[in-house]
């Protein structure tokens, strides 16, 4: 539903952009253009109050943020702030209810910010961003509160969307495990693990500090990350299991081995890095691969190791 109202508020800053080519917009002391709707009904805010509001910031077709990924906005009005070409200098004109479309020149922000911009900010372009007030509150306290209840259920929807991601995954992770005529157990969270070595020493469980030789690739092969290929240049990462030191995955996975295992682990884009993805090896909802190597479990955290020399020895070990 919040993906629908975005996908509105950007309909609208571009209806209202192509009937009125600009010219029933206003200008603020800076220049920035903008465009107020409302019906009226409700007093503009007042200083110290908060306004909460859905927003969508494009340039070109690309949207750069909006609530349908981030939330509902809250700000503060403070009279005593003079931003120079910036929304906020708009958000004390606005009522609740109120839908806002700003315009900001690309060419303008470079003058302003002494040419210091993203290299995907070309010369002419422009930004907009459209908003609708959804709330105006009296004190900041009431808006935290009010935050607090969003963002709570924005993290019941991102589990209940995830627990159904994952089960995608595993689906295509089962297919491909059994076209590969792989046997593999899964571990509580849905990692699939397949014990290449079962190791014998201590069981890598909750608050254990375990030390790990890995590889990382994608299921087609792409190898992204690695401790034991030299070209990396990594050393052996220790994590504490349960404390959220790496990716889930790799905390669910590891739980079913012990010092001395050798295995992959076959982690659902869910448990991985969802659907932001990693760089440009790792694309949003992708599975992974891990091989890993357990080279020490302990209850206590290890001392990091030794600085690499060049040419990848360890210094004090020539």
């Amino acid at each position: 539903m919040k993906q629908f109202r975005v996908g509105i508020l950007a309909a609208f800053a571009m209806l209202l952009l192509a009937a009125c080519g600009g010219s029933s917009f206003k200008k603020t002391k800076s220049g920035l253009m903008y465009k107020i709707i409302t019906d009226g009904k409700n007093p503009a805010v007042k200083n110290g109050q908060v306004i909460k509001f859905e927003y969508v910031q494009k340039i070109r077709d690309s949207i750069l943020s909006g609530s349908a990924d981030n939330g509902p906005a809250y700000v503060t009005i403070d009279s005593s702030i003079t931003p120079d070409y910036n929304p906020v200098e708009v958000f004390g004109l606005v009522s609740k209810g109120d839908s806002v479309v700003v315009i900001m020149e690309v060419d303008t922000l470079r003058k302003k910010a002494g040419g210091q911009l993203p290299p995907f900010l070309k010369p002419k372009d422009k930004i907009i961003l459209t908003m609708k007030v959804l709330n105006v509150f009296a004190t900041v306290e009431e808006s935290e509160k009010d935050k607090q209840v969003v963002i709570e259920q924005m993290m019941k929807k991102q589990a209940a969307e995830a627990e159904v991601q994952k089960g995608k995954d595993l689906k295509v992770l089962e297919d491909y495990l059994k076209s590969k005529n792989i046997t593999a157990q899964k571990a509580p969270k849905g990692t699939l693990v397949e014990i290449k070595e079962a190791g014998s020493g201590l069981a890598c469980d909750s608050g254990m500090y375990v030390t790990v030789n890995y590889t990382g690739q994608t299921l087609a092969g792409k190898v992204f990350d690695s401790s034991i290929e030299p070209s990396f240049g990594h050393q052996p990462y220790t994590l504490q299991i349960g404390a959220h030191g790496a990716i889930e995955g790799w905390d669910d996975g590891l739980r079913l081995l012990r010092k001395g295992s050798k295995a992959n682990l076959y982690i659902p884009s869910a448990l991985g890095y969802g659907k932001r993805g990693n760089g440009a090896d790792i694309k949003p909802d992708e599975n992974l691969q891990f091989y890993v190597e357990i080279l020490d479990v302990k209850d206590k955290m290890p001392p990091p190791p030794p600085p690499m020399a060049p040419g990848g020895a360890q210094q004090g070990n020539q």
